[in-house]
């Protein structure tokens, strides 16, 4: 796997590149230019590109100008994203308690930070052992099982799919577990199924008997940014963000690893099938 200090880019701490994204992400959702933006927060046109790069430190004043202005973002997630900031800049300035190269969201709103990463992601790469990844729910299953309602109220809004090249390994395990209703797991399998049909995926499976398994969160994903930057994230209750060369050659080795072992797609999509019509037939789901 490539590093990026190969293309001459920086190890760039791991909160600014998820704050950039997530700036990127309100401006382009709402139709806005840099130049739209730029004076409101006292920045220039070139810092603020490099803030939304994630090259360069957003202060917490310079976050309330923009999103409490042009981006009219309510309150409850201004000061989740303010707390998340400080917390990015305490793991960067004390490593000893917190790795420079990982960063934890757990604040208000995380879901629309880490579905600013995935709208901006040129190639994602999803390792899922135990539940769908957000961006593969459908609506009906994010609705009644997948997320946890939000203290504040705050309307969380997740992408269908990121990109055209992204590759989803899933753990056998995944198709042995009925979540919800048998029809709400036949439908999110059959939503899997034409996601990959449409070429919006490809899906591997990765059996249980393979010997590539390990110890890693339920859900790992690694993203590459328009400007090379690889960031890998797990989700839970949480988003808990990775990047630098460290991460790359751990986690991104690690799936590189069960891509490789995982079956091939024509025979992960048999697998889905499988799957789907035991479920509707009321069998229990125990595949080959």
């Amino acid at each position: 796997m490539t590093g990026r200090l190969e293309w001459g880019l920086p190890d760039l701490p791991t909160g600014q590149i998820i704050a950039g994204n997530y700036l990127r992400h309100l401006r382009d959702s709402r139709g806005l230019r840099v130049a739209d933006v730029r004076g409101l927060a006292g920045l220039s046109h070139s810092s603020m590109s490099r803030t939304e790069s994630g090259a360069r430190p957003l202060s917490k004043d310079e976050a309330e100008a923009l999103l409490a202005g042009p981006y009219k973002v309510p309150e409850p997630a201004r000061r989740g994203f303010a707390r998340f900031l400080y917390e990015a800049a305490f793991a960067v300035k004390y490593p000893e308690v917190l790795p420079a190269d990982r960063a934890v969201d757990d604040t208000t709103g995380w879901p629309d930070r880490l579905a600013a990463l995935e709208h901006r992601a040129t190639e994602a790469r999803v390792y899922a052992q135990r539940l769908v990844p957000g961006f593969l729910r459908t609506p009906g299953y994010t609705a009644k099982i997948a997320d946890t309602p939000d203290p504040t109220d705050l309307q969380i809004t997740r992408p269908a799919t990121i990109g055209t090249r992204t590759t989803v390994v899933l753990e056998e395990s995944v198709l042995m577990r009925l979540l919800g209703a048998p029809l709400m797991f036949a439908e999110q399998v059959q939503y899997l199924i034409d996601a990959a049909t449409e070429q919006h995926i490809t899906v591997r499976v990765l059996p249980l008997d393979s010997p590539v398994h390990g110890e890693f969160p339920e859900h790992l994903a690694e993203f590459v940014l328009p400007n090379g930057t690889r960031v890998y994230a797990a989700e839970s209750d949480q988003a808990t963000y990775y990047s630098g060369l460290t991460a790359e050659r751990r986690m991104g080795g690690f799936l590189a690893r069960v891509t490789e072992a995982a079956l091939p797609e024509d025979e992960s999509l048999e697998r889905l099938r499988l799957a789907r019509d035991m479920v509707l037939g009321g069998d229990r789901l125990r595949l080959p």
